[in-house]
C-alpha cells in the first residue's frame, strides 16, 4: 500500500522527497513491477520489468496489457487481471512467460488491486522451478531405490524417533511404517536382550551414532513381533547440518542369519578337517565325518556304510551312526544293493530327494517294497559316495530326515566336500593300520635285535672293566703284601712283654690305619668291578680323580711317579662314574706300557674355556716313547693296538672314545716320539650340587625317636651296628634273620628306616627287602654286605649297597642319602656318636 499511495501522490503533485523515496524504492527492488490503469494500459514499470520484458520503458508505457502481449488476454492469466481489477482480490499465479523476442521464463506473478488499477509484482522462478523439479525427480528415484533395496533403511529424527522406513525395512522388522513413526526404533525391536533380561537404551550402539556424530557399524540382535531374536549387521550414521550439529541418523540394518548358518557350518567343516587330518583311528574318522555331515545339513540321522558286498552280492556294513541308535537299525539286518542304494556305491554321484517316497527307484524291492514298518521316517533323503584317491568307492554317506525338502544344492555341495576329506582321512587311517601291521613284525625283530646288542655293549664294557681289573691285581697285591706285612710286623711287636704303653698305642694305630687303608683299597677294586648299567650322574671330577689315585698307583707300580694335580673348585660334570673311572685305568694302562714300567704320569684337572660354553679338562700325560704320526688317526679305532700279541685287545682306547661322546665331551690327543703322549677330556662342565640342608633336615626327622629295624646275623656285628644307630638317636628293633623281621613287622609295621645284611641264613637281604617293599611302600631300605659278587651286582636289585667294613660316617652317609630319596616329613635335630666312645669300624 505503500508503494501505491506513492504514486498516486507522486502523480497529484505531491511533495518531491516522497516522490523520489517512492520511485527509489520501485527500481531497487528485485521483483519486476507494473502498474495498469483500470483500462488496463501500462502507467508505470521498473527496472526489474524491463530487464525480463527486454523493450524500453517508452516502448512500453501507454500501451495496453494485451497489446503489449499478444495472446494474453483470452488466457488464464489474462482472466486473473481481470478478475482482480473486478473483484479487488489479490491473486498469486506461477506461469510461463514468452516475450516478443521469443525468450521465456517461469514467472511467479502476484496481481493486486490499487485505486489506479492494478499492481503486478514478479519474479524469474525459472531456476527455483528448475531445482524442485530436480528435487521432485531426486526424491522419486530415491523413493524407487530405497523401496526397491533389500537394505532395510530407518531415518531417525533428533530426538531418535523414526520418522521414515523403508519396504525393506518394514519386511525385516515385521512391523508397518506406521507402527514405526514417532517411536524410538530401539523400544520397537532392540528392546529385550536374547537371554529375556530388559535392553537398557543406554546401551544400545545404534544409539550412540547420533551423540557421538560419528558412524558406528556392528552386530546386534533384533527382536521379531512374535518374540523371536533374529541377527542383524547395522550401520548408523549421523545426519549433521551445515554447522556440524546432529539433526538425525540413517541406520542401514539387514538380516544376517543364514550368513551365520552359513559360516557356521563353514566352521564346521573347516574343524572337521583339521580333526580328520590329525585322526589316525579308522573308526573315529568316521564317526567324525558322520557327526559333521549330519550338522552341515540338518539331517535328523546320518549313516556311514563301508562297501562291502557279501555272498549274495548285495550287503553293505554299517559302520557309524549319529542322531540314531544301532537298535534302530538292527532287526533290518544290512541294507541291500537296491536300486536307492546300488548308484552310490557304484560311484555315480549324489542321490539327493526333497521325497525318496516319491522316486520311481523306490519301493521295487521285495519283501517291503520300501521301508520295513518300524523304520526310521524318510522324505528328503541325501547320498554322498566317499572315494578314494585311486578311485576306490570305499562307501557311502546317507543322511534322511522325515519331513520333505530339507535338502539344497548348499547341503549337496557342502557334504561333497566332506566325503572328499572323509576319503582322504580313509586312506590315510587305512594305510596307517597297514603301516603299523607291517612295522609290528620288524619292530619286534628291531627291539630283539636292540635287546641283544644291548647285552653284547654290557659284556663288551664288562670285558673292558675286567681287562682292566687284570692290570690292577698284580699292583693290588704288592700292596696288600706291604699291607699285611705292617699288620704282621705290628702284631708281633705287640706280643712282646713289656711294651710301653706309648708304643703299644703307636702300634695299635698303625694296625687300625692299615686295615683302613686296605678296606679303601678293596672298596674301590670292587667298586670297579661292579656291574651296573649306565648310570650318568653328577659329581666333582677332581675329587674323583683323588679318589682313585691309591688304585692307579698300585697299577702303574713303584718305578712311575704319579702325580695329581686335581684341586679344581667347580669342576663338575655329569656322566657315568664307573665308566669315567674305566676310562682314567684304561689311559693309565697305556701310558704304564708306554712308559715300559719308568717314567712319570700326570693327570691335571682344571677348567676349560671353549667356544660356546664351559667345559672340565681332564689331561693325561705320560713320558712314554709317543705314537707314530701315522697311526693317531686309527688309536681309537676297536681292535687296534701296536701292543704285542695277548698283551692287549685293543678295546681301551675305543672305550675311552665312546665314553666321552656318550657324555657330549671331546677327547684330543698330542703325541711327540721319545717324549710322551697327552690326552685331554674335555666333559661339559655343570653346576655344583644343590644344598643339601633339607635332606639333613629329613634325616633328623627320622633319627630322633624313630624306629630302624635293623637285621643281621653276625652277633659282633649286630652288637656294633646297634650300638652306632643307638648313638645317632634311632630307636633299635633288631632280628637276626629275614624271617625274623617279616614275623616283627606283622606285629609291629611301623618303622621308620630298614637296615639289612644281604648274605643271611635263609631269605636273603634282597629277598626281604622287595618284600618290605611291596607291604610297606616308601620304607627307606638299606642293604649291606661284604661279599664281592654282592658288591660287583650293585645297582641291579635297586636298592642302596653300603659296603663292608664301613665305618660311622659311612653308615650316617648311607641312611642319610635313603631318607632323602624316600621324602620323609618328620623334623628331628641329629644326634652324632658320641667322641671317642663312639664304634669306629664294624668288626670285618
Amino acid at each position: 500500500m505503500f508503494i501505491e499511495v506513492a504514486l498516486t501522490h507522486a502523480r497529484s503533485g505531491p511533495s518531491p522527497s516522497t516522490a523520489d523515496y517512492a520511485r527509489d524504492v520501485l527500481e531497487n527492488m528485485s521483483e519486476a513491477f507494473f502498474l495498469l490503469d483500470r483500462e488496463f494500459r501500462l502507467l508505470d514499470v521498473n527496472a526489474a520489468a524491463l530487464a525480463l520484458d527486454g523493450r524500453s520503458k517508452e516502448e512500453l508505457v501507454g500501451r495496453t496489457l494485451w497489446d503489449l502481449t499478444p495472446g494474453l488476454e483470452g488466457s488464464e492469466l489474462g482472466g486473473l487481471f481481470k478478475s482482480v481489477m473486478l473483484d479487488r482480490r489479490a491473486q498469486t499465479f506461477v506461469h510461463h512467460q514468452t516475450w516478443e523476442d521469443g525468450h521465456g521464463a517461469w514467472l511467479e506473478s502476484r496481481i493486486v488491486p490499487v485505486q489506479a488499477g492494478v499492481a503486478a509484482f514478479y519474479r524469474d522462478v525459472t531456476d527455483e522451478r528448475s531445482a524442485q523439479e530436480n528435487l521432485r525427480e531426486t526424491s522419486r528415484r530415491l523413493d524407487a531405490v530405497l523401496g526397491n533395496t533389500t537394505m532395510a533403511v530407518f531415518l531417525m529424527d533428533d530426538q531418535q524417533q523414526c520418522v521414515y522406513a523403508n519396504a525393506a525395512a518394514e519386511k525385516l522388522t515385521g512391523f508397518p511404517l506406521a507402527h514405526l513413526q514417532g517411536r524410538p526404533l530401539h523400544d520397537v525391536i532392540h528392546h529385550t536382550k536374547p537371554d529375556g533380561s530388559h535392553y537398557p537404551r543406554a546401551e544400545c550402539p545404534i544409539d550412540r551414532a547420533f551423540p557421538k556424530r560419528a558412524q558406528v557399524q556392528g552386530e546386534d540382535i533384533f527382536v521379531a513381533p512374535d518374540g523371536s531374536f533374529y541377527p542383524v549387521a547395522f550401520t548408523a550414521s549421523p545426519l549433521l547440518d551445515q554447522a556440524g550439529a546432529p539433526v538425525g541418523t540413517v541406520i542401514e540394518a539387514r538380516n544376517i542369519e543364514k550368513e551365520k548358518a552359513k559360516q557356521a557350518r563353514l566352521d564346521v567343516l573347516n574343524q572337521t578337517g583339521q580333526a580328520l587330518a590329525a585322526e589316525l583311528d579308522l573308526e573315529r574318522v568316521v564317526q567324525i565325518v558322520t557327526d559333521a555331515g549330519v550338522e552341515l545339513s540338518g539331517a535328523k540321522f546320518g549313516a556311514f556304510f563301508y562297501n562291502v558286498i557279501n555272498g549274495a552280492g548285495e550287503s553293505f556294513l554299517l559302520y557309524s551312526l549319529s542322531g540314531a541308535e544301532r537298535s534302530d537299525f538292527d532287526s533290518f539286518g544290512h541294507p541291500r544293493a537296491t536300486e536307492v542304494f546300488a548308484p552310490t556305491f557304484k560311484g555315480d554321484g549324489v542321490l539327493r530327494s526333497d521325497d525318496i517316497t516319491s522316486d520311481p527307484r523306490y519301493g521295487r524291492n521285495p519283501p517291503h517294497k520300501g521301508m520295513p514298518q518300524g523304520h526310521l521316517p524318510v522324505r528328503s533323503y541325501l547320498a554322498v559316495p566317499v572315494t578314494s584317491r585311486s578311485g576306490e568307492v570305499i562307501g557311502g554317506l546317507f543322511f534322511g530326515h522325515p519331513e520333505s525338502g530339507v535338502f539344497g544344492e548348499e547341503s549337496e555341495q557342502l557334504l561333497l566336500g566332506l566325503a572328499g576329506q572323509a576319503a582322504v582321512a580313509i586312506d590315510n587311517a587305512r594305510l596307517f593300520e597297514a603301516t603299523q601291521r607291517a612295522n609290528h613284525g620288524l619292530e619286534q625283530r628291531v627291539a630283539e635285535r636292540t635287546r641283544e646288542l644291548e647285552v653284547a655293549n654290557e659284556a663288551l664294557r664288562q670285558s673292558q672293566k675286567m681287562e682292566a681289573i687284570g692290570q690292577l691285581t698284580g699292583g693290588i697285591a704288592h700292596d696288600f703284601n706291604n699291607l699285611l706285612t705292617v699288620i704282621r710286623g705290628s702284631a708281633d711287636v705287640l706280643r712282646r712283654e713289656g711294651l710301653s704303653e706309648m708304643k703299644r698305642r703307636r702300634y695299635v694305630d698303625a694296625i687300625s690305619d692299615t686295615a683302613d687303608r686296605a678296606a679303601r683299597l678293596t672298596g674301590q677294586l670292587l667298586a670297579f668291578a661292579r656291574r651296573q648299567a649306565l648310570r650318568p650322574e653328577l659329581f666333582d671330577a677332581g675329587r674323583r680323580i683323588t679318589t682313585i689315585s691309591q688304585m692307579l698307583r698300585s697299577l702303574l707300580g713303584s718305578r712311575i711317579r704319579l702325580e695329581v694335580d686335581a684341586e679344581c673348585p667347580d669342576c663338575f660334570v655329569e656322566a657315568d662314574v664307573a665308566q669315567f673311572d674305566t676310562t682314567i685305568v684304561n689311559l693309565a694302562v697305556n701310558a704304564r706300557d708306554a712308559m715300559e714300567g719308568e717314567g712319570v704320569l700326570r693327570i691335571t684337572v682344571r677348567r676349560h674355556a671353549q667356544v660356546d660354553h664351559e667345559s672340565v679338562c681332564v689331561e693325561v700325560a705320560d713320558t712314554g716313547h709317543g705314537i707314530e704320526p701315522a697311526e693317531l688317526d686309527r688309536i681309537f679305532e676297536p681292535f687296534f693296538t701296536t701292543k704285542e700279541v695277548g698283551k692287549g685287545t685293543g678295546l681301551g682306547l675305543s672305550q675311552v672314545y665312546g665314553f666321552i661322546k656318550q657324555s657330549e665331551g671331546e677327547i684330543t690327543v698330542n703325541s711327540a716320539l721319545n717324549v710322551g703322549t697327552t690326552f685331554q677330556l674335555l666333559l661339559p662342565a655343570r653346576s655344583a650340587l644343590p644344598s643339601t640342608s633339607e635332606d639333613q633336615r629329613l634325616f633328623e626327622t627320622h633319627a630322633r625317636d624313630g624306629r630302624i629295624l635293623l637285621v643281621e646275623d653276625n652277633a659282633d656285628v649286630r652288637a656294633f651296628a646297634v650300638d652306632l644307630l643307638t648313638d645317632l638317636g634311632f630307636e633299635v628293633e633288631v632280628a637276626c634273620c629275614a624271617q625274623e623281621a617279616l614275623e616283627m613287622l606283622s606285629t609291629r609295621p611301623a618303622v621308620d628306616i630298614v637296615f639289612s645284611d644281604v648274605v643271611m641264613p635263609g631269605m636273603s637281604g634282597i629277598e626281604f627287602a622287595r618284600i618290605v617293599q611291596r607291604k610297606l611302600p616308601g620304607t627307606p631300605i638299606v642293604l649291606t654286605s661284604g661279599y664281592s659278587h654282592v658288591l660287583v651286582d650293585e645297582g641291579r636289585h635297586g636298592f642302596p649297597l653300603l659296603q663292608k667294613p664301613y665305618s660311622a660316617a659311612d653308615l650316617t652317609e648311607a641312611l642319610h642319602q635313603a631318607i632323602a630319596t624316600s621324602g620323609g616329613k618328620r623334623h628331628r635335630e641329629l644326634r652324632q656318636p658320641d667322641g671317642d666312645n663312639a664304634p669306629n669300624t664294624t668288626p670285618v
